[in-house]
């Protein structure tokens, strides 16, 4: 054996290795100024929905900055790990790789970029008519859900949802489920199968849907229907974001993701 060869093979793989890490953490410095935007861009909507009697303990721009920089910080270390477990799976964010390190950008996928528009405002309109089918059958509110919440306020949310939201459920939580089934075993050959994946995305919208009960609680008495509606609702689309991310991209998700987002907050009025 060539000790030499095999030890600059090993020099090599190293320094691939940590050539791919400082790339990691440049996009995921991206995602997390992104993240930390979303999460600047939904805090008027959330205000509105605080009791007007609730008296922040700091002056609100300088709490709308500290909550996106909590947030960008958080986005950071969560889409670092997606991104550097997400090489081993094929997932990936292929268009802001390409932009943080001026490559080439890739080619559009049309049938992805239709799925998203499809399930993006399509999506959002079938959610909004549930939600109208479901009010008869929910129980009485315990307080009043008539927020009467500006335009631009709900328009701004949608950001929250696609870009925070998809780095949080898709890029950090569902990578990390489908990682860990394929090193549970779940793998064909050196690739998940397509079970784990599945999986990943299911868990990571039902993770997202149930993660919604205390705030149903707040609402209405915690009943049947009202587990129902809340799981319904909020992981549907999930699944979809979810097909998208490990299909084409996350960037893709993010579309569908913002899309459903100006349906259900602009029509909807949620």
């Amino acid at each position: 054996m060539n000790i030499h060869s095999t030890n600059h093979q090993s020099t090599h793989s190293a320094t691939h290795k940590n050539n791919q890490n400082n790339k990691n953490i440049r996009l995921a410095l991206f995602w997390a100024i992104l993240g930390g935007f979303g999460t600047l861009a939904g805090f008027p909507y959330i205000l509105s929905l605080m009791s007007p009697s609730t008296t922040p303990p700091v002056p609100l721009p300088i709490l709308a900055i500290a909550g996106a920089i909590q947030s960008a910080v958080l986005m950071f270390f969560l889409s670092w790990i997606g991104l550097r477990l997400g090489q081993s799976l094929g997932l990936d964010t292929p268009f802001a790789r390409a932009f943080v390190y001026g490559a080439k950008l890739p080619k559009v996928s049309k049938i992805g970029l239709r799925l998203s528009l499809v399930s993006g405002i399509l999506g959002g309109a079938i959610l909004v008519v549930l939600a109208l089918l479901f009010q008869p059958l929910m129980p009485q509110t315990s307080t009043s859900t008539s927020l009467k919440i500006d335009l631009w306020k709900r328009l701004l949310a949608a950001f929250y949802g696609g870009i925070t939201e998809e780095i949080l459920l898709r890029l950090f939580l569902m990578t990390l489920i489908a990682w860990l089934l394929w090193k549970g075993g779940m793998k064909t050959k050196n690739h998940p199968t397509k079970l784990a994946f599945w999986i990943a995305i299911t868990v990571a919208a039902f993770i997202f849907a149930i993660a919604h009960l205390p705030v149903a609680t707040s609402i209405w008495t915690l009943t049947p229907i009202v587990v129902i509606r809340t799981i319904l609702l909020n992981s549907t689309l999930g699944i979809v974001f979810g097909y998208l991310y490990w299909r084409w991209g996350l960037e893709y998700a993010i579309f569908s993701h913002f899309l459903a987002g100006l349906v259900l907050h602009g029509i909807g009025g949620s």
